[in-house]
């Protein structure tokens, strides 16, 4: 049985959902044009609530019995020590003796699906996912969630690597500046499968950069070197100053690249800027995958604060949030051209809910309540977001310009 909490929770959710996708447009009024606005930013400041580790988050997610979480463990806390007591049932009486047998003394229990645990990885971007069709997608029945191939989490995140650095001349003379390498798998599989010289790396996460420093040192990768610091994105310039042994002799990278972190950075303009000055003049290479707005930003003052908080929740500055016209601004006084942005929300959005989803029907009552709560608001906010169409999910890939002042 879900917690109390929760349940109201789940409430305010259900009736801002119900409110953002039948809004009553036989009112003309201007309160409910400002409700029709507002309602899918609330929703997705919940939902943001619900899966962020802000200390305000934290605080309101222990307020609503959302969460069991400890953000310091990697992910091996997960399995419950025995199934979920929300089993289906017949019947309070049915209910109770079922939880009364699962909570009596056993001799093994569970605790062998340790031994059955396969971790192949830390990966953690939301992953390019395959549809049934490419020319004519399945829906399903209410026709409104296309349907995906049956992918591992870590595959489909492999495949937003392959689509984020296809086609940049990656060459065993290339070095690669990585910004946000999460804990060194996208490292490892861009090694093998381009052989640079050298790969370095920059974490704002002391945990991902001691998880990333284990995965190196056990995985084998001739002919490039990889080399992890833990660095703001958004101070390049100091990182350098303070490394000296990162680009020797005055030496550039011949690429950047950053995938699925770009929008937490304070600020990506910045970074931008910075990244265009550590890449070699005419030949240098940007490539991100990245989120920006597909709907202008709210005009109001509640919907500026409404919209301010509900990235403020996700850790992502407000002010990263722009349209396409303005983040191509951002691009070019960086110093950057020929300059290249796909969208490709509608293989990644629903593609990772999906699999949440399946993930999450999988496991079951393995899974403590904590966590398949989490992951729970985490697919129905994915799912929102496809539908309600408020984030682009791009591409980017760009060229430094001739000047060396850029």
């Amino acid at each position: 049985m879900a917690p109390p909490r929760f349940l109201a929770f789940s409430g305010l959710v259900l009736a801002l959902t119900v409110s953002t996708f039948y809004p009553a447009h036989s009112s003309p009024s201007t309160m409910g044009s400002r409700l029709q606005t507002l309602s899918p930013l609330a929703l997705g400041f919940l939902l943001g609530l619900l899966v962020a580790e802000t200390p305000l988050a934290s605080a309101l997610q222990q307020l609503f019995g959302l969460t069991t979480r400890n953000p310091d463990k990697v992910g091996l806390d997960i399995l419950h020590g025995g199934i979920n007591s929300s089993s289906s049932s017949s019947g309070d009486d049915l209910a109770d003796k079922k939880k009364a047998e699962l909570n009596q003394r056993t001799m093994y229990g569970l605790q062998h699906a340790f031994l059955n645990l396969e971790v192949t990885g830390w990966w953690f971007n939301m992953g390019l996912w395959d549809k049934v069709s490419d020319e004519k997608t399945l829906m399903d029945k209410e026709k409104t969630t296309p349907r995906f191939k049956a992918m591992r989490f870590q595959d489909a995140c492999q495949a937003l690597v392959r689509k984020v650095t296809d086609g940049l001349d990656i060459s065993p003379k290339s070095h690669i500046l990585d910004v946000g390498f999460g804990c060194g798998d996208q490292d490892v599989y861009m090694a093998q499968l381009y052989q640079p010289a050298q790969i370095t790396g920059i974490t704002i996460e002391p945990i991902q950069h001691h998880a990333a420093e284990d995965l190196i040192r056990r995985t084998a990768t001739p002919g490039t070197k990889i080399d992890l610091h833990v660095a703001d994105a958004s101070a390049l310039p100091a990182f350098l100053e303070s490394n000296p042994e990162v680009l020797p002799n005055n030496q550039l990278f011949s690429h950047v690249i950053s995938i699925d972190s770009a929008y937490h950075y304070r600020t990506r303009a910045q970074f931008l800027k910075n990244a265009s000055k550590v890449l070699q003049p005419g030949i240098g290479r940007l490539a991100m995958a990245d989120m920006i707005l597909a709907k202008p930003v709210p005009t109001s003052f509640l919907g500026r604060k409404v919209f301010d908080a509900v990235f403020g929740a996700m850790e992502v500055p407000a002010v990263n949030m722009k349209s396409l016209e303005d983040y191509k601004k951002d691009l070019t006084e960086a110093g950057f051209v020929d300059i290249e942005i796909e969208c490709i929300e509608d293989r990644v959005f629903p593609g990772l809910a999906s699999f949440i989803e399946n993930q999450l029907g999988r496991l079951g009552g393995l899974v403590k309540p904590g966590v398949h709560w989490t992951y729970w608001g985490l697919c129905k906010g994915l799912f929102w977001l496809d539908r309600s169409k408020w984030l682009h999910f791009v591409v980017v890939k760009a060229r430094k310009g001739n000047s060396l002042s850029s």
